[in-house]
Order: C-alpha cells, then structure tokens, then sequence
C-alpha cells in the first residue's frame, strides 16, 4: 500500500464529517436495521434487570459493559466495510468482503481497550477516558485494515496516522466527549422522568442507539482516511480494465 504525501493533501476533519454525516443519511435504512436490535438488546436487558428478581446480581456487572463492547466492535466492522465499499462494482470479491465476519484482531483491540478501561476504573472517569482515547487516536487505522482485509501491523498504522494525528485525536476526543454528554443527558432525563417500568429500557435503548450514531460516524472518517493514505482501492472485477495495474499497491507504508 503506497502512502501518498499527506503533508501537501491533508483532509478537512470537518470535511469529513459531513460527508460521514451524509453517509449516514444515505444508509439511514442499513443503519436501522442493524442498530434497532442493537438498541432492542439494550433495552431487553435492562428490563430484565430491572424486573427480575433472580438477576438482581447481575445489576450493574462489568459483563453487559463487555457484551456491548464486542457488539460494537462488530457494528463498527460492518459500517468500515459499507464505507470501504461504497460505489463498488458488484463482483465476487466484493461480496466476499462485505459478508465478511469481524476478525479476530478487530476484536481483540476493542478488548485490549476494555481491559484499560476496567484496570483504571478505580481513578477519576476522566482518567480511563483520556487514556483510551489516547490509545484509539494512535493505533485507530488499523481498524479499517483489518476490515478491508489487508491487516497492518501496530507499528505500521502508528506510522500511516503520523500525518493526520491531530484529526485522529480530535476525532477521538469529540466522539468521547459526545458519548459522555450523551450519558448525562439521559442520567438527567431519567431522574425527571415519571418512575414506570418503560422509561429505564428506554433511556438505554436511546444510549445504544446515539452510541451508534457517533461510531458510524467516526467509523466514516477511518475509513476515507485509510484509503487516502493506504492508497487501499476497491475490489475489481475480473474483465475491469487495467485491472491488476490498479490494484498494485504495497502492504505498508514506508517509514
């Protein structure tokens, strides 16, 4: 994968946004039907917790924050292809990466950030909160790697984002910031709110559902960012012109 020179075509983060935003708008229909059972999921589980007298223990257990990290870790992969994707010409390996499963890697890095998260969970928020978005700024395009199946190394997508370190970290920060306002807003609605079984499920189901928001957004901004500076293209069919010319590229960015 060649990197171009960034430093003389660095892309707008605002830019990006909107077009992330407008993405959105476009896939609004693929978007709901992957985020409502998401949102459903949420609700469903804190119903349960809240009504069910055999999963009082449960309340509160650092599993359901886990369960919903891998389910938004998949989420994420999926949104990363549909980006990578967008405009493609139908052809088998098109379809192939499409329905593709999230890889074991993509998972693992969403883990790796969970188990900071958990660990420093006895300091202030904002403590595990700055240092995991440190952490997703700096080794963030290797995601849209892993999901266009040409995986880079740690080091290499450390390298790939030197260019637009300053977007990624924005980025990071904003997205963070977002989910945190997002949480106290519905704290506050939750308290004001009348006290009936409905409105519990409904504040998380509201919470899944913005959380999506946001990561298809940010999801948006990797994936144009990887293909600017990977170079990454599209798969092609097998009668498309200049086809293998195309498709050369290097498997890292240089150094």
């Amino acid at each position: 994968m060649a990197a171009p020179d960034a430093e003389d075509d660095k892309p707008s983060l605002l830019l990006l946004l909107v077009d992330a935003l407008a993405f959105l708008v476009r896939k609004f229909g693929m978007f709901l039907t992957i985020v409502l059972p998401i949102a459903g999921i949420a609700a469903g589980i804190t119903w349960a917790l809240g009504t069910q007298r055999l999963l009082v223990n449960w309340r509160g257990h650092w599993g359901w924050d886990f369960l919903f990290v891998l389910i938004y870790a998949m989420f994420l992969d999926r949104w990363l292809k549909e980006s990578l994707l967008d405009g493609a010409t139908d052809c088998d390996e098109v379809d192939m990466l499409r329905r593709s499963i999230v890889t074991p890697r993509f998972l693992a890095f969403a883990t790796v950030l969970f188990v900071v998260a958990s660990a420093l969970s006895v300091l202030p928020w904002v403590v595990p909160l700055v240092l995991c978005t440190a952490i997703f700024a700096l080794l963030a395009l290797a995601l849209p790697s892993f999901s266009a199946a040409e995986p880079l190394g740690l080091v290499q997508a450390l390298r790939l984002g030197r260019s637009v370190r300053t977007n990624l970290i924005v980025l990071s920060a904003l997205v963070a910031v977002l989910s945190v306002a997002d949480d106290a807003a519905l704290h506050w609605a939750l308290l004001h709110l009348p006290r009936k079984p409905w409105v519990g499920p409904a504040m998380a189901a509201t919470q899944r559902f913005f959380d999506c928001v946001l990561i298809a957004l940010a999801g948006h901004v990797l994936a144009a960012l990887f293909r600017q500076l990977a170079d990454w293209r599209q798969p092609e069919p097998d009668d498309h012109p200049y086809r293998d010319l195309m498709r050369a590229r290097r498997k890292a960015p240089p150094p």
